[in-house]
């Protein structure tokens, strides 16, 4: 497995080539083909490597070089290659294959073309280092790399304001998670001595369980700002400001992802405390509802499609914390796949309407586009969770055995699954069918995309069709990496801790693909499932296609609940008055009762003491021998008489 160290650095030698030369050069379109080369070449070396490990299920663990020195523990650059690592990889280097190729499409004329590609490299080798990591010092590098590399995209058009401060945001933001995660980290070392992943399993027995359960709970903080969880959510949304293939790489296959699959990476970690299991249900759960609501009002293309990740996400982290951590990856990776596609079809339409956001102002696109269309459909489909599409069978198996385990939990994910479906079609419905609300001017030229971007729609559309029908495939490659049972790098006294940990999981049985779309259709849970995802495409239909029901009237009759929504639960203001407006207030308190009060009148006021003190001294200071000598006269007496006195 020696070939595997060119899956991370392929990338990264793509973006030095393309740093170094890419104006000078390269240009357009070098520059894209050479990206294109470097995130392909990981494509194909990760399959393959994907393949060997399928065949044999192993755990290699490849040294490249050493780090750092720390004391009696040395910190490596390592690749770490199973079969949690294997599909992850696969996950970020196929699906960025694709979204490279669509942006050379995209981004054809922009004048900082070759700084865009480097960028999209840097992010992808950043994203590849955290996914190979076999400890956590590696990780957290490629944990602050996506970080910055998100940074730099998010803000690409930096001359526009609303890009520079959408990128801000994303970096404070995840700023506060990332504090968390490095507290984790300098816990987990404090507690074990070491920072390895398997070090770390195997020693799991020695510490505490409230030891174990701040060290899940901090790391987890992390996963919380990196995927845009509640409450760290309200970056992402505003990161829209970037170029839409960075929106398609962020929320499919790169930094949103990180989160989810770390959780899963250490596992052992969080099925040690009950705690932390729950905490991650809880708040990936409250996520996939609350972000549903947030989807269902907005009117700005890319927005909808961002809210429909953090809601996703959401799914993803509850089958996590209910044990089912084979589901939430397997999840992961059908979301990179039909998300990609929405986000590529959402850019496909900005490039034929000059960028126009606002779907209250499209309509009829499916005559203009009907590729980008069609595909857009299929990425609806799965998202919504309609058979065949893959979503259906990534999605739904949670949303079931939560009833099994938990039927609040159920409630809330079921719902959200109706949202979801619903607000997706009101996208649809709204941009490709109902109506033609285009400008004249746009309509006069909208025609559908050329080649290097709908073949890209075309591949990913297919994978979202078929990819479920392997759900068991991948059920089983996962099994050494996150079946306590079949980790073979675990001690005895750690599985007994995870299985006890993971216990709930056990209630749960999930049939094979073909029992479960039989299930499904036939049992009383299956079919609620179905109709709520149905119900939610059918009343989307009536809203804003047939306009049986008036969306006005909707929002008029039920406005305090359309605030809610439309003012996303007014997170953003409750932060704005308490860390933006309010930091302005107590900073000018500080500045009116410390700076002007304290420390100004403490400099000003023994300043004036002394020039005060010199103005009355000065008065002594005539320049007539008379008065001098009756001052003398005077204090010679008050001495005489003090001496007197005294004596």
């Amino acid at each position: 497995m020696e070939y595997l160290w060119v899956i991370p650095f392929s990338p990264l030698i793509a973006f030095i080539i393309i740093g170094l030369f890419g104006y000078k050069l390269l240009r357009e379109p070098l520059s894209g083909v050479i990206a294109v080369i470097g995130v392909a070449i990981s494509a194909v070396f990760s399959v393959y490597g994907f393949y060997e490990v399928s065949k044999t299920g192993g755990y290699y663990d490849l040294k490249l070089f050493t780090w750092m020195p720390l004391g009696n523990y040395e910190i490596s650059v390592s690749i770490l290659w199973d079969p949690l690592s294997a599909l992850m990889t696969c996950v970020v280097t196929v699906v960025s294959t694709f979204i490279f190729i669509f942006a050379t499409g995209y981004m054809k004329g922009d004048p900082s073309y070759p700084r865009f590609f480097a960028y999209l490299s840097l992010f992808v080798f950043m994203m590849l280092m955290l996914t190979l990591a076999d400890n956590l010092v590696q990780l957290f590098f490629g944990w602050e790399g996506v970080g910055l590399a998100s940074y730099l995209l998010i803000g690409f058009w930096h001359y526009k304001k609303s890009a520079s401060v959408a990128a801000l945001e994303a970096f404070v933001v995840n700023r506060v998670g990332d504090w968390l995660f490095l507290l984790g980290v300098l816990l987990t070392f404090v507690t074990f001595g070491t920072l390895d992943y398997l070090d770390i399993f195997n020693k799991i027995p020695e510490a505490g369980f409230w030891t174990m359960t701040a060290i899940a709970l901090l790391l987890f903080g992390g996963a919380v700002g990196k995927s845009a969880q509640i409450p760290l959510h309200i970056w992402l949304p505003n990161a829209m400001e970037g170029p839409t293939p960075v929106s398609a790489l962020i929320h499919a296959a790169t930094m949103v992802a990180a989160g989810v699959y770390m959780v899963a990476r250490i596992m052992p970690v969080f099925a040690s405390s009950e705690i932390a299991l729950d905490t991650v249900l809880y708040v990936g759960t409250m996520s996939a509802f609350i972000a549903a609501t947030m989807g269902l009002v907005q009117n700005d293309i890319k927005r909808i499609i961002a809210y429909s990740t953090l809601s996703q996400l959401g799914y993803m982290f509850a089958a996590e914390g209910l044990g089912l951590f084979k589901d939430g990856m397997f999840h992961l990776a059908s979301h990179a796949v039909f998300k990609a596609l929405l986000f590529l079809a959402a850019g496909s339409v900005l490039v034929a309407l000059h960028h126009l956001l606002d779907v209250q102002k499209m309509g009829q696109l499916r005559k203009y586009m009907p590729i980008t269309a069609i595909t857009f459909l299929i990425g609806a489909l799965a998202l919504a969770g309609i058979p065949p599409f893959s979503g259906f069978f990534s999605k739904d198996p949670i949303i079931e055995a939560a009833y099994e385990i938990n039927w609040v939990i159920w409630v809330f994910l079921w719902s959200g699954a109706g949202l979801t479906a619903f607000y997706i079609f009101r996208l649809y419905f709204l941009a490709f069918e109902n109506g033609d609300r285009l400008d004249p001017h746009l309509k006069a030229h909208v025609h559908e995309s050329p080649p290097n971007m709908t073949i890209p729609l075309i591949v990913l559309a297919a994978g979202a069709l078929i990819l479920g029908f392997f759900r068991d495939f991948f059920m089983n490659f996962l099994r050494p990496s996150l079946d306590p049972s079949q980790m073979k790098f675990l001690s005895e006294e750690t599985r007994i801790i995870v299985e006890n940990g993971l216990e709930r999981s056990h209630h749960v049985h999930i049939p094979d693909v073909l029992h479960f779309v039989i299930h499904s259709l036939t049992s009383p849970l299956g079919l609620l499932a179905l109709f709520m995802a149905l119900g939610g495409i059918f009343v989307a239909y009536l809203m804003y296609q047939r306009r049986v029901i008036d969306p006005v009237w909707v929002g008029n009759t039920f406005k305090p609940i359309y605030l809610l929504f439309y003012n996303r639960w007014y997170f953003d203001h409750i932060y704005y008055a308490i860390f933006a407006y309010g930091y302005y207030k107590l900073s000018r308190f500080m500045w009116k009762a410390g700076d002007k009060f304290v420390i100004d009148g403490v400099v000003n006021g023994s300043g004036k003491v002394s020039m005060s003190f010199g103005d009355f001294m000065r008065l002594a200071q005539t320049g007539r021998i008379s008065a001098y000598l009756a001052q003398m006269a005077v204090g010679i007496l008050v001495f005489l008489s003090l001496f007197l006195f005294l004596s």
